[in-house]
């Protein structure tokens, strides 16, 4: 087995990615592998983060970490065609389905990281956490009210975590704009780009550097806060 040091011949550091298979999950577990020992966990994988008793044993077999971050969430596409189901008329079972992956799990493997490490947590959140959609840039569909919500707790969530918890582990929230897939919809991206200062969706690549800074140690001051990556977004 390869001897697991970084470039500089130095012992890597443990870096947790929840939802590594994801689209921003595998850019992330690319590039830090290089630095960091990346220990990965994805529903794909076989790792049911909604259960907590795998969380838990988990957490209690790896322990030694330097960080986490955690990006699994639950945020279905509505299949093409699909009618459009007004916010009020949302069952409530897929409420619970948006809590109790982003808020809920979210939590769970954040507090049984806190249980057996010192070191550094990155949540990530969405703009949606922090102002409503713009309704009339989706097309025959309403994004899920359950969405924004769950998003918005996990700031409050890490806010929570890195007071108490200061200064043994630090906490921080990633916000992040519109990611650019080839999946999505033409008049989307359209729509999208027209309303964002920067006239164009979020390239996987930036987003990078936010995590970088807030697993370095150059930021070893920042911790509960909120870092945006949204193009403007949110500051019209």
């Amino acid at each position: 087995m390869p001897k697991k040091t970084n470039k500089s011949g130095v012992k890597k550091k443990r870096l947790v990615i929840t939802g590594s298979e994801g689209l921003i999950g595998r850019r992330l577990v690319s590039h830090f592998s290089k630095e960091y020992e990346i220990l990965k966990l994805d529903l794909s994988l076989g790792h049911n983060l909604a259960d907590p008793e795998f969380v838990e044993n988990w957490f209690k077999q790896n322990k030694n970490l330097y960080g986490m971050i955690v990006c699994h969430a639950y945020n279905p596409v509505p299949a093409k065609n699909t009618k459009k189901v007004e916010p009020i008329d949302v069952p409530l079972k897929e409420m619970r389905d948006y809590m109790d992956v982003n808020v809920i799990s979210a939590f769970d493997v954040c507090r049984n990281f806190i249980r057996h490490n010192k070191g550094v947590i990155v949540n990530i959140s969405s703009l949606y956490g922090s102002v409503a959609p713009k309704h009339h840039i989706y097309k025959n569909f309403a994004k899920h009210i359950a969405y924004g919500m769950s998003k918005a707790a996990v700031v409050n969530m890490s806010k929570y975590l890195a007071t108490y918890y200061a200064p043994d582990v630090r906490v921080n929230t990633v916000v992040f704009g519109g990611v650019a897939d080839p999946k999505q919809d033409p008049y989307f991206i359209k729509m999208y780009s027209a309303n964002t200062p920067l006239k164009r969706l979020l390239h996987i690549d930036e987003t990078i550097s936010v995590f970088e800074f807030l697993l370095h140690e150059k930021s070893s001051y920042v911790t509960g806060t909120e870092v945006y990556v949204d193009g403007g977004w949110t500051t019209w």
